[in-house]
């Protein structure tokens, strides 16, 4: 009888130790890519960006000093996205542009947990998986080396960033973004054309939102 408890107790305790060790894993990357990042002082909170936007498959030329772009927004993590004077009603992408923050992995609602390794631009990359802070679960992959974020899967496409830049505070984040649809989304199967590429030609962080947007 005594020997039938302790079975069930190592079969109960068993799981939950390897959660608790997955959960452990996860918030040390959580430190990590923070950490990287500056602290989290040095996260984007709220910001004006100037980009050049293109649906294409086959990238564009590099950009140019003095490039005008085709699109300016404010972005307020975690809230509200302003193309101009009209707000964005899309969620995906502000959850996107939090994810890309990384404030999504510093929010308490927020459920992460690692995922297995990846290959983003044929180098390695470590993986964490976000859920219930969120409609769709959302995934974030760094460089196993730097510890920069490399990738983003979202919904049917992975966001590929690159060409990292830093503003005069001292915000780092990529100016370089390709978006990739899946083929198959549970294998992680890309197809072999980009579908859209961004270039972030300038950024700015704000400490308060332009009156022009203020309601």
């Amino acid at each position: 009888m005594r020997r039938g408890i302790l079975l069930v107790l190592c079969c109960v305790s068993f799981p939950s130790s390897i959660a608790s060790a997955a959960e452990t894993d996860a918030q040390e990357l959580v430190k990590q890519v923070v950490k990287t990042a500056g602290g989290e002082d040095k996260l984007l909170k709220l910001f004006r960006f100037r980009e050049r936007v293109l649906i294409t498959e086959t990238p564009a030329a590099p950009v140019v000093k003095n490039e005008k772009g085709n699109r300016t927004s404010v972005v307020q993590v975690a809230g509200d996205w302003w193309i101009g004077k009209e707000k964005r009603d899309k969620d995906k992408v502000r959850v996107l542009c939090w994810a890309w923050s990384l404030r999504i992995l510093l929010d308490p609602k927020s459920k992460i947990e690692t995922v297995p390794e990846i290959l983003v631009n044929d180098k390695a990359a470590s993986g964490l998986r976000v859920t219930e802070s969120v409609k769709e679960p959302i995934k974030l992959y760094f460089d196993k080396e730097t510890r920069r974020l490399v990738a983003i899967d979202y919904t049917d496409t992975r966001h590929v960033f690159s060409e990292w830049r830093k503003t005069e505070a001292g915000h780092e984040y990529p100016s370089h973004v390709a978006g990739f649809r899946f083929t198959d989304r549970k294998a992680g199967t890309l197809k072999d054309k980009q579908w859209y590429q961004t270039d972030i030609l300038e950024l700015t962080p704000l400490k308060e939102l332009p009156v022009e947007l203020k309601r």
